[in-house]
């Protein structure tokens, strides 16, 4: 196996800068693809394309977004991509400390929380997200420098979004709501324990101790990384974070054409043909006394089975929600409910 060709950017996010690095073959065959694509789409369209770029914290989603950006003004055949963060729809600093929720049975600031999707103006959102495909709007920014949100700075021109965010695939209450909007996603997967020491490291570099960065990501971090990962609907497409800081594009099953998928999903009719189970099987039939309660039973435990087949498939990357509801003849709401299903 060839090493992997490491290239070193230096990005500004949020009034900060960023030195990051990213590996030549990633960039050659998953982003400029992945550019392609969204351009392909924004020309089918015919209009502005908003896209949605949602990850766990310490994924890296900000500064890919912005290097997205700026590969997207790289080649004339591409349509011009234009970053955008949810970070600027937090509630202002003063509000953060004056106002509180109830977690776990206590009354705690949202400002202890800030990130939490608690701490999002989410009517704000709505309103700014449903002009974005037809007006030229201005975008709020959060400035990690005073920590606090500008409103109304960045004029929003370009005919791709690429909007970055940890909530924007929430199957939570308005967040659902939020990601009605998008006309693409991509989701970005990692292992928290990948997560720990990026998001430790970058407290520290923010003048906290270790102490206080570990604290922190107990407290904050790690919550809001489960529940990103437990919580958000699945993407259209999904990229695995490396525990090198690398990317690769989860693989997903192409959908057999020589299955009577009605037939095996829907309405199920499969025989026990074995020996040991043509009692069993006889009995499901037959009529006897006792027959519909095998029937019942036989019958939920093929639905239980169905249910968990599909979770794995989402779970494991390989099949999106688009595919597996147009594969299964789902409906949105049946896959929530199945992907919610203990």
């Amino acid at each position: 196996m060839e090493a992997k060709v490491w290239r070193t950017l230096r990005l500004t996010i949020n009034g900060l800068g960023h030195k990051v690095r990213y590996n030549q073959a990633t960039i050659d065959g998953l982003f400029i693809p992945f550019l392609r694509r969204l351009t392909k789409g924004q020309k089918e369209r015919g209009k502005r394309m908003l896209v949605y770029l949602a990850a766990p914290p310490g994924t890296g989603k900000s500064t890919l977004a912005l290097l997205l950006e700026k590969l997207s003004l790289t080649d004339s055949a591409l349509t011009p991509v234009q970053a955008l963060g949810l970070d600027g729809f937090h509630y202002p600093e003063s509000y953060l400390r004056s106002h509180h929720i109830m977690r776990n049975g206590r009354s705690v600031s949202l400002h202890s929380i800030k990130g939490a999707p608690e701490t999002f103006r989410v009517d704000v959102l709505l309103e700014r997200l449903s002009r974005i495909h037809e007006e030229e709007i201005r975008w709020p920014f959060y400035d990690r420098t005073i920590h606090d949100v500008i409103e109304n700075v960045i004029p929003v021109r370009r005919s791709i979004i690429l909007l970055e965010g940890k909530w924007l695939l929430l199957g939570e209450g308005r967040w659902q709501a939020v990601r009605s909007q998008a006309d693409y996603s991509l989701f970005i997967q990692a292992e928290p324990s990948y997560l720990k020491e990026r998001l430790i490291a970058r407290k520290m570099a923010g003048g906290k101790s270790r102490e206080e960065a570990e604290a922190f990501y107990a407290s904050s971090d790690l919550p809001n990384v489960e529940r990103v990962l437990r919580r958000s609907w699945p993407a259209d497409e999904t990229w695995r974070l490396m525990p090198d800081g690398d990317y690769q594009r989860k693989s997903r099953i192409v959908p057999t054409r020589l299955v009577n998928r009605e037939a095996l999903w829907q309405k199920p009719d499969v025989r026990i043909d074995n020996s040991l189970l043509s009692g069993l099987n006889r009995r499901m039939n037959a009529g006897q006394d006792g027959s519909a309660l095998y029937r019942n039973g036989y019958a939920e435990g093929l639905s239980a089975a169905r249910r968990t087949i599909l979770r794995k498939l989402y779970q494991n990357g390989a099949m999106t929600s688009k595919a597996i509801m147009e594969t299964f003849h789902l409906s949105e709401e049946e896959l929530k409910n199945i992907l919610d299903w203990k």
